[in-house]
């Protein structure tokens, strides 16, 4: 008898049951006793993907089955992987306990893992002093410089730049302007992506900063993933980027982050997003980022 009994045809069926503690405990206490781990009734913490659940000091991620997501079991791979890597780099990130499959009603491959014990870098910066944002900033730099470099392939996903009519659609120009500046601003596109960099991703505990949700990892250029921390996990705090400023070592921040704008699937719509106004040319660009990172480059 299978021990999972809910019947999951399509996404939405997975959505309505991912945080449905009495549909995967019987499931759950299986996979904790093949484990030889001690249970506890789980608790359902939200993620928009997997079903996770606290089980006491542990928590347990259940992927959705491939038929209703054909994508699970790299996704899976990649969440592992990233895990083991953030522990070879002693970066603070999920301690990864165990990892595998359970066949059940369904095949679900399972994480269980140490979860981060804080509170997300969104909530810290709400209430902290100039000098603690300071100093998150520099353990972000000094982070970044650790995981944003080359990284053999451990995913099939890759970050595919917008097309050259979005591009037009700001301005005519700019998809010829765009050739030109890549072609003079060459990146490594096998740097580590973490894909999901969020003010609710990082998570301060004891003075330190980790990361988390690794489930979108990828090779890719590094240049995109700075422009999601600057603008989307900073949104351009001044505490915060004079710590980054101080500890980053990937040479001049505004070159950067228009290669990372430019090279970006949304980066029309993310141009759109910082600049409202019309800003018709990478040299207006420039000179506006220039002026959100307070300093001249």
């Amino acid at each position: 008898m299978d021990d999972f009994q809910q019947v999951i045809k399509d996404w939405s069926a997975w959505r309505a049951v991912a945080q449905n503690t009495t549909a995967f405990t019987p499931l759950i206490q299986r996979i904790y006793s093949s484990e030889n781990e001690p249970f506890k009734t789980p608790a359902a913490v939200a993620n928009p993907y997997l079903a996770v659940f606290t089980v006491g000091t542990s928590q347990i991620a259940i992927f959705p089955p491939s038929e209703i997501a054909t994508a699970t079991r790299d996704v899976y791979q990649t969440e592992r992987f990233s895990l083991i890597r953030m522990a070879r780099q002693r970066v603070m990130a999920p301690q990864l306990m165990h990892a595998g499959f359970v066949f059940d009603a369904y095949q679900f491959y399972y994480l269980i893992y140490k979860p981060l014990a804080g509170v997300t870098l969104r909530a810290f910066c709400q209430t902290a002093e100039p000098i603690a944002k300071t100093t998150l900033g520099r353990q972000i730099g000094t982070i970044f410089n650790q995981l944003a470099g080359p990284v053999a392939a451990f995913n099939q996903r890759v970050n595919t730049p917008a097309a050259d009519d979005a591009w037009a659609a700001l301005a005519p120009n700019l998809p010829a302007e765009r050739q030109r500046w890549l072609a003079a601003h060459p990146v490594a596109t096998d740097c580590f992506v973490h894909g999901t960099l969020s003010g609710d991703n990082l998570i301060v505990t004891s003075g330190q900063v980790g990361l988390q949700r690794f489930e979108r990892a990828l090779q890719g250029p590094r240049e995109v993933e700075l422009v999601a921390l600057i603008a989307n996990v900073f949104n351009w705090d001044a505490d915060l980027l004079a710590g980054f400023q101080a500890t980053y070592s990937g040479g001049p921040l505004v070159p950067a982050l228009v290669t990372g704008i430019l090279l970006s699937p949304d980066g029309p719509a993310c141009w759109q997003r910082l600049w409202p106004q019309q800003t018709s040319s990478l040299a207006e660009l420039s000179a506006q980022l220039k002026l959100k990172l307070c300093r001249k480059e």
